[in-house]
């Protein structure tokens, strides 16, 4: 039986394998990395409309009768409507403080301070507001609800595929 010695050197083996595993592994930490990312910034997507629509639901009309403020628009720009629900789409690249309407105050005051890894060139919000009974407009009042939507076009980092479409969309009623 004819038997290999075992000391016996395989000088390219390591060679070959290390060309074989490196790029592998090199592509599933990259792939980790750029995933975790995305994950970071579709949750930084859905706290900020958690906190929009938490701030626009304890800041509604009675809120505004309350601290003296006008009753103001719904919205800076027409509203589309869907379902019975008045959207406002807000400018997020607009300055601080420019769209003094309800949706634009949500936005300055609860959706624009969470913003720490998205772009707002690349954000979309819509705020929304079912309508007032026969009366067709938006419905602030207390026992309502408010509707915010934020959508993020995201390009990961390795450019490899994307954009994608991260979207978050919360409601919640109306205390004040």
């Amino acid at each position: 039986m004819l038997q290999r010695n075992v000391s016996q050197k395989r000088p390219g083996v390591t060679m070959v394998e290390c060309a074989v595993v490196y790029p592998v592994t090199f592509l599933l930490l990259l792939g980790l990395v750029v995933g975790a990312m995305g994950i970071v910034r579709y949750q930084e997507v859905a706290a900020v409309a958690r906190a929009a629509a938490r701030y626009g639901s304890t800041h509604g009309a009675q809120f505004r009768k309350d601290t003296g403020m006008g009753v103001g628009t719904a919205g800076a720009s027409n509203a589309n409507v869907s379902n019975g629900v008045y959207w406002y789409t807000v400018d997020p690249t607009q300055a601080t403080g420019s769209d003094t309407s309800w949706a634009g105050l949500i936005y300055d005051n609860a959706a624009r301070p969470n913003l720490v890894a998205v772009d707002p060139q690349y954000l979309q919000v819509q705020v929304g507001w079912p309508e007032v009974i026969n009366q067709n407009k938006p419905d602030n009042w207390p026992g309502s609800s408010v509707t915010v939507t934020v959508t993020y076009q995201w390009m990961p980092e390795c450019f490899l595929f994307g954009p994608i479409n991260l979207t978050s969309t919360s409601s919640m009623p109306i205390t004040n």
